[in-house]
């Protein structure tokens, strides 16, 4: 026998067979039927609406001016204009806008990485029309759609003559010009100003919230509690990725829910502000919402509005930080309008916590206000101490104070020689 025979009844004997005979394929099992695509239709009052690119689904809701809004009705913001915001914006607001031209957007998206591949797959546009807060929300039923999505939204934004987004500046709006370039169809032509609600917010209540995202404004300013049906928004681009891929629908009423909330909020803080930047002294309540305020109309030269917010923040709570700086500027301002005996009073008081700058001023007024070189001298030692006693002195305050020193002895020694 060959050895190719006995390795054949070998392999034979451990069930091995050579080519495909006896070879049966295992069986398939039927595939399942595709489960049925749920409709947005079904679970969120709204329609399809034809375009020249195709059909859109678009919520609208109406809304009358009485609306309440956490603290504030939708209409109380036309009771101001965006001018009223120019300060506290950094945005200059020429010519008769008013918010009744004004559309308020805000978007959701498959995510926040910006870019080519971000969809802005609902696109809420909020306008004051006929008396009414009239909410549209355009919905991409799915990723074909966003040609006659945007459509929709840019016959809405083509009537506006400004935006009020939140952070719109840096991410809604520059996502939407994207979305426009990738379908060839052009931007709206909505002229500035866009009123980008987040740079205010922060100016007024950065010292005082540890986040100043939309969410922690309507819980700490504008009085908005949101119901179970919201959904946080990391939580977003995952529910319209379950629609695309399984059709499941229902969850993203809560979405639009969301949308409709942020467009709401955007009215009601707009009209917060406004009432901030008319009534400052009777609208903010807190120390430090005061005090960045005041620091504000300091810095765009409104000296008199601000020394009068420096005051009232001094009589309310402040951190030790805060009341320290406040206290400075104020004298500072008062030094500047002549007002000595105020600014005195302001610089013994810091004096007495350990000011050395405090001291420094001091050192001047004796000086040269007063004419004591000895006093001044005697201030001047102190703020040097003050000074050298920290971890980290700054060194070009040391040299200033050692060479303040240095005059001022030598000019007791010439009096004294003079007296002599």
């Amino acid at each position: 026998m060959s050895e190719t025979d006995d390795l054949r009844k070998r392999l034979e004997r451990l069930g091995v067979g050579l080519g495909l005979s006896g070879f049966r394929p295992k069986p398939v099992a039927p595939a399942e039927p595709p489960r049925p695509r749920e409709a947005i239709e079904d679970w969120v009052s709204g329609r399809e609406v034809p375009t020249a690119l195709g059909p859109c689904f678009v919520a609208e809701t109406r809304y009358p001016l009485q609306h309440v809004h956490g603290l504030l009705t939708l209409g109380a913001l036309l009771e101001h204009g965006p001018r009223a915001l120019g300060s506290l914006a950094g945005e200059r607001f020429d010519g008769e806008a008013a918010f009744q031209q004004f559309a308020f957007v805000d978007t959701e998206t498959t995510g926040l990485a910006g870019g080519t591949g971000t969809y802005a797959f609902l696109i809420g546009v909020g306008t004051f029309e006929n008396g009414e807060f009239v909410l549209r929300q355009c919905f991409m039923r799915d990723l074909p759609e966003e040609g006659a999505a945007l459509l929709a939204v840019r016959e809405v934004l083509q009537r506006a003559r400004g935006l009020v987004t939140f952070n719109g500046r840096a991410f809604d709006w520059p996502l939407l010009e994207t979305r426009f370039a990738m379908n060839r169809q052009p931007a709206p032509p909505v002229v500035p100003p866009h009123l980008d609600l987040l740079l205010p917010a922060r100016r007024l209540w950065r010292l005082r919230l540890r986040s100043c995202a939309l969410s922690s404004l309507e819980a700490n300013v504008l009085g908005v509690v949101r119901a179970e049906a919201d959904v946080p928004g990391w939580a977003i681009p995952g529910l319209y990725h379950d629609f695309l891929t399984y059709g499941r629908a229902e969850p993203l009423r809560r979405v639009f829910y969301h949308n409709a909330h942020d467009i709401l909020s955007l009215a009601t803080l707009a009209a917060h502000l406004c009432l901030v930047a008319r009534e400052p002294v009777a609208t903010l309540r807190h120390g430090e919402d005061l005090f960045s305020l005041a620091r504000r109309c300091e810095a765009d030269g409104d000296v008199e509005q601000a020394a009068t917010l420096y005051r009232q923040c001094l009589r309310c709570p402040l951190s030790s930080k805060a009341r320290r700086e406040a206290t400075h500027r104020l004298s500072l301002l008062h030094k500047r309008a002549g007002q000595a005996e105020e600014a005195l009073a302001l610089w013994q008081a810091l004096a007495e916590r350990g000011d050395y700058q405090a001291c420094v001023e001091l050192a001047k007024h004796y000086e040269h206000r007063a004419g004591d070189p000895a006093q001044a001298r005697q201030q001047a030692l102190r703020a040097l101490a003050l000074l050298r006693a920290q971890r980290y002195p700054d060194r070009r305050q040391l040299a200033e104070i050692e060479h303040r020193l240095a005059r001022l002895e030598a000019k007791i020694k010439r009096s004294t020689d003079s007296g002599s």
